[in-house]
């Protein structure tokens, strides 16, 4: 026994003899690395924190004719790539796409719409909102995150963070789905958000409950995972090195690239072969067709990188913990069971006591999630009104899941008169705009 652990000493020593040996080799690549790392961190946050943010609040009146596709359309000044486009913006000037955040909003009860941004994407949003819905109020308000100070001694929270149930191709259920892109009788519609509307209203004293979505442009970033030598598939390949390094070094899509690999294994998996071997045959089932259809429908549209947060929040002599499971299925409406859904991907509760034996775990927890939430931190550390040091912490950092504008369209609009919710602060009479021709 004593010769075996002696043998592995020896083996541990003259491993790390050996990596001390070849230091000057990798060692200036460890540093150099750091460095690069720590630098872009650096700018990152320059840049970052140069950005002023700004609520946008929505008001929405009574009448909302509109479909779920008059936001789609809106949601098209959300999809910014500025900000990163060139080498010096993004390695020089710590450039990021900017990111956005619509927020669904429950304060005792009153239903608020709002959208985060920064100061210079303001003008634009609200061009895009008023060409659609030219009756809603769009006005700069103080952040209500600011209004609640959590204090675990006075008051409790309860935060999720939410997945997809699938790979990101394969939609979630979508108005169109629900049939309104036909824009139904309000008597025949079937929207999907008014079951979150109706949780958010039905909060009562001391309670808040807040949903963000998180979003911001989707670009090839995914690495192709193939060799260099791959690319050369012919002899005469080798005279065109150049053009098949650059090939070999341009990102790919991965969300659209699984399209094709899930359209094919459907496919490959009914495939009949006939008499004649050149003969084959596909006999789909209705719900492997609608599948393909799905698929192709997905990726067609505008793609954004997006992540859901949401948190229930009051004081702790009005708490609910009945709250909790509410919270973790507002999204259930959206989950198709062949297409995809929402799942909770993590949440401010353990399930054992020995996740958590001093109980010093769980507060840290709901702290960073309010934190996360107050700070709009998701693709980067936080904006601005924070220390140097912090915005160097990746904890806010998350993986974001890939929706279209046609999903993000579904999960956040303005509803119509089907929306009863008597919370849900609406406008009592329609806005309206001076004529042009009125003398001055």
């Amino acid at each position: 026994m004593f010769e075996y652990f002696g043998s592995t000493l020896d083996t541990i020593v003259s491993v790390l003899k050996l990596v001390w040996r070849f230091a000057p080799l990798w060692l200036p690549l460890a540093l150099i690395s750091a460095f690069w790392q720590q630098w872009m961190a650096y700018r990152r946050a320059q840049y970052i924190q140069s950005k002023e943010p700004v609520l946008l609040e929505i008001r929405v009146p009574k009448e909302v004719s509109k479909s779920p596709a008059a936001m789609e359309l809106a949601l098209g000044v959300f999809y910014a790539t500025g900000g990163e486009g060139t080498w010096y913006d993004k390695y020089w000037k710590g450039g990021v796409r900017p990111w956005f955040s619509l927020e669904l909003v429950s304060i005792e009860g009153q239903v608020k719409f709002f959208i985060w941004t920064w100061k210079d994407s303001v003008k634009g949003i609200q061009n895009s909102l008023y060409a659609q819905y030219p009756t809603v109020e769009v006005t700069e308000v103080p952040d209500y995150t600011l209004a609640f100070m959590y204090d675990k001694n006075k008051a409790d929270l309860y935060a999720a963070e939410f997945a997809l149930t699938k790979i990101d191709p394969y939609p979630i259920k979508t108005y169109i789905d629900y049939g309104l892109d036909k824009d139904p009788k309000e008597e025949f519609k079937i929207d999907p958000i008014t079951q979150v509307l109706e949780y958010l209203g039905g909060l009562g004293k001391g309670e808040q409950a807040w949903i963000q979505i998180l979003l911001r442009a989707h670009k090839k970033e995914d690495p192709k995972n193939v060799s260099l030598l791959s690319q050369f598939t012919k002899p005469e390949d080798v005279f065109d090195v150049g053009k098949k390094v650059k090939e070999w070094r341009e990102p790919t899509d991965k969300w659209k690239d699984d399209v094709k690999t899930e359209i094919a294994s459907i496919i490959k998996k009914r495939k009949i072969r006939g008499e004649d071997p050149e003969d084959n045959k596909i006999n789909l089932t209705p719900v492997e067709k609608d599948t393909i259809e799905a698929l192709e429908r997905s990726t067609s549209k505008t793609g954004y990188d997006v992540g859901i947060r949401a948190l229930y929040l009051a004081e702790k002599e009005y708490f609910n913990n009945g709250h909790k499971g509410a919270l973790n299925g507002v999204l259930a409406q959206y989950s198709s069971g062949y297409l995809n859904g929402f799942k909770k991907a993590f949440g401010t509760s353990h399930d054992y006591w020995f996740q958590d034996p001093f109980g010093k775990k769980l507060p840290k927890m709901k702290k960073n999630m309010f934190e996360a939430y107050r700070l709009r931190g998701y693709f980067h550390a936080p904006h601005s009104g924070i220390s140097t040091q912090f915005l160097f912490k990746e904890k806010y950092k998350r993986k974001p899941f890939i929706l279209n504008s046609e999903e993000l369209a579904t999960i956040f609009h303005f509803p119509g008169g089907v929306s009863e919710t008597p919370t849900l602060g609406r406008i009592e009479s329609r806005k309206s705009e001076p004529p042009i021709n009125l003398p001055s």
